[in-house]
């Protein structure tokens, strides 16, 4: 597997693989990972069936946590001569992926593709949003790109529909398969978190609790939900828990401050998986305003612990949030709106278990063990067993 973010994980495409290549392992599979470093040296990790290899990288300013290796060719050749891979399966179209797509290809190994790109994820961190001939110079730089590799691969998987589409619409000639990220569902519950997690975060869990877990840049919109949260405030008891890191953080404290929400919002910072699956149970409403999803891993993981969903209606999330069955949907940007569709689940603790229910219901089309099949399936399909 090779993709251009990994360690640590915080990108969706980067949690995506680490959990694809862990639920291999598990089923006997020996699992090789390609990645960028958080340094200029190369650094190899073996764990049980699971071999990562960290390329060395610079950082791009504008990404967060996000690296590119420009020159990784001569470092993959030794992997591959150290590995002998049967397959291969990548992540993106970037500089990793494309000295693994150019091995592969002369040395005859098949190459399976899923795409987590877009570049409407990189777009608001460039500072070009108003440049509207620079943006579309970007875009079309960078669609092109990724349709050349992708159109020279075997097999296209995309996590959603609205994401097949897209790369449709960018000059994907290949059949493409939607596979789901895929949940893991074992580990989520709606059991009470433990007083450890309350004490440490200040949880509060007499007020509604409201969630939001997401890298804290511009494109995930966080500001949105402080602006609707502002105007139900004096309406409703509640605390929103918004988890993550980024490059708005400290603007989003200061944007809390402002609105009267400073006492309301706790900002955990990056917290490990299991402290998270923690939150997300003492959580009650999962809230987004994210426009960028190819699938939307945290809406997921909100669904598989029993919550419903407050989102835009955006990209890939009306496939997964059924307006007014597991949540609602408000019109991306609509402050207003979102503020509403809060108020209402509040004040409604049935309708919250309602939807709490239906989220169970409908995530399990999900269930990572089913991904993992599919998985299966399309390498032995490709290796044509």
């Amino acid at each position: 597997m090779a993709l251009e973010s990994y360690p640590p994980p915080v990108t969706g495409s980067g949690i995506a693989t680490k959990r694809l290549a862990e639920g291999l392992s598990r089923r006997g599979h020996h699992v090789e990972v390609i990645c960028p470093n958080r340094s200029t040296s190369y650094l190899k990790r073996s764990d049980s069936n699971i071999a990562v290899h960290m390329v060395p990288s610079i950082p791009i300013p504008f990404h967060q946590e996000f690296r590119c290796s420009f020159f990784p060719v001569f470092t993959v050749r030794h992997i591959f001569d150290e590995a002998d891979p049967d397959i291969i399966h990548i992540n993106d179209h970037l500089f990793i992926c494309r000295a693994v797509y150019g091995l592969a290809h002369k040395k005859n190994i098949k190459v399976v593709g899923t795409n987590h790109f877009t570049p409407y994820n990189w777009i608001p961190n460039l500072g070009i949003q108003g440049k509207r001939a620079i943006r579309w110079a970007v875009e079309k730089i960078l669609w092109t790109h990724f349709a050349v590799l992708f159109n020279k691969i075997d097999a296209v998987t995309t996590p959603s529909e609205i994401a097949r589409s897209i790369i449709k619409d960018q000059g994907i000639r290949k059949p493409v398969q939607v596979i789901s990220n895929g949940i893991d569902l074992g580990r989520f519950s709606k059991s009470s978190p433990s007083q450890d997690v309350l004490e440490k975060y200040n949880i509060d869990p007499q007020k509604t609790i409201l969630l939001s877990a997401s890298r804290l840049d511009r494109e995930k919109r966080v500001d949105l939900l402080i602006d609707a949260l502002h105007i139900i405030k004096d309406k409703a008891d509640f605390q929103l828990i918004i988890t993550g890191t980024g490059k708005v953080e400290k603007d989003l404290k200061k944007m809390a401050a402002v609105k009267g929400l400073k006492d309301r919002t706790v900002f955990t910072g990056l917290v490990p998986e299991g402290i998270l699956d923690a939150i997300y149970r003492a959580a009650d409403i999962f809230v987004t305003a994210s426009e960028v999803e190819l699938q939307g891993l945290s809406i997921m993981e909100a669904m598989a612990s029993g919550l419903p969903v407050v989102a835009a209606s955006s990209m890939a999330i009306p496939e997964l949030v059924k307006n007014g069955l597991n949540g609602y949907l408000f019109e991306p940007g609509n402050a207003r709106e979102a503020g509403r569709s809060i108020l209402e689940l509040i004040n409604d603790k049935r309708l919250r278990q309602d939807m709490s229910q239906n989220s169970l219901n409908m995530i399990r089309d999900h269930d990572f063990e089913n991904i993992l099949d599919r998985f299966e399936d399309l390498y032995y399909s490709s290796l044509g067993n």
